[in-house]
């Protein structure tokens, strides 16, 4: 079984201690593809870094809401020359956060700037979506992206209309959690097969039964039992169908 993490943060902090050696483990596990998420500029080289150290590694550059107070002027030009490299294959992530204290107006003008620089390079984009599915959707709705809604638990309505321009959604370990998987099992069901990633958003979200733990790749297997187990179909199928929707999204051929 190959599996395919469609959303880890290998550039964040929690694994400056043991990057290298916690990528190397994957060879070593059915994860053969990853796409490493950018956050904000200051993790720009280590993105680069690991995508181009990784043959199974792919990237994204782009900015998180949660980021935008501390972009520099320049990120666009920065974001389009990185883009260049053949192992960067998606802007972003990138969307609006409300549940932090982000000016709302400055999330809005960096997330518009992405859209309009990834239909400029015509790359797919990473969309972030947080108590914020009002005000994405009207951004979204302008643009109409090719990308992926990325642990998506908002509206059923919101996700059939990004749905129908050409998005995907992928789903992580929230499906697990008691507290608030609802709405994720809710999207998962009206996600159609060929719509239908999967991720780990690693570090965070492990899997519920070690919700202390670090996550890692690995853990994506846990999102296939689970999604498997909700719609009664074979973890090899899950498994199978994500690997060829990832690929195909993120436009890789090997």
């Amino acid at each position: 079984m190959e599996l395919f993490d469609s959303h880890a943060h290998y550039e964040d902090a929690m694994f400056n201690g043991d990057r290298k050696e916690r990528l190397e483990h994957l060879r070593d596990t059915d994860v053969k593809y990853i796409l490493n998420c950018c956050s904000d500029v200051s993790v720009f080289d280590t993105v680069i870094d690991i995508v181009n150290n990784f043959d199974f590694a792919y990237g994204s550059i782009g900015i998180h809401p949660h980021w935008v107070c501390e972009t520099p002027n320049d990120y666009l030009d920065k974001i389009r020359e990185l883009a260049k490299n053949p192992k960067i294959v998606a802007i972003g992530e990138m969307g609006l956060d409300y549940f932090w204290q982000e000016p709302k107006d400055l999330q809005k003008k960096i997330f518009t700037r992405q859209l309009e620089l990834a239909k400029e390079l015509d790359m797919p984009v990473i969309i972030h979506d947080r108590d914020a599915h009002r005000d994405c959707l009207e951004i979204l709705r302008k643009y109409k992206p090719q990308g992926i809604l990325h642990r998506f638990g908002g509206p059923v309505e919101m996700l059939k209309e990004a749905m129908d321009w050409g998005m995907y959604v992928s789903f992580n370990n929230d499906l697990t959690y008691p507290a608030w998987n609802k709405p994720h099992i809710d999207c998962l069901m009206a996600t159609p097969w060929d719509k239908l990633l999967i991720e780990t958003d690693c570090p965070y979200a492990p899997p519920f039964e070690r919700k202390d733990d670090r996550c890692e790749s690995y853990d994506v297997a846990n999102v296939v039992k689970e999604i498997a187990k909700l719609r009664n179909v074979s973890e090899e199928f899950v498994a199978k169908i994500s690997l060829e929707n990832a690929k195909k999204i993120y436009r890789i051929d090997r």
